[in-house]
């Protein structure tokens, strides 16, 4: 089963939309050091019922093998410990399985 992969967070308030862009850019980095991540998809939020979420993305993952691979690398987990957690307020991660996914072509 094909694992989607689903990250939301808050940038701190005092940084600025082109650190939020500067983020994105190192989330795309990740998908290029990582091969086993299937798919990246990524953007700023535009909704206000987002509770202060203000960016986010999804990985695909061709099942929770490859999800724990990517998330026990040496490029996820410096990513996260140098240059994603200084710059978040908050983040929410959810997981889950689908059935009879077809992977999209990276654009």
């Amino acid at each position: 089963m094909v694992v989607i992969h689903i990250v939301l967070f808050k940038l701190k308030p005092e940084l600025s939309e082109q650190d939020g862009k500067e983020l994105l850019m190192e989330i795309i980095e990740l998908k290029k050091k990582v091969p086993e991540v299937e798919t990246v998809q990524l953007g700023v939020n535009f909704n206000p019922r987002s509770k202060g979420f203000t960016h986010g993305f999804t990985m695909t993952f061709k099942n929770k093998d490859t999800l724990e691979i990517y998330d026990k690398s040496e490029a996820h987990v410096d990513a996260v410990k140098n240059y994603l957690s200084p710059r978040l307020e908050d983040i929410l991660i959810f997981d889950y399985e689908v059935e009879n996914f077809s992977i999209p072509r990276p654009l």
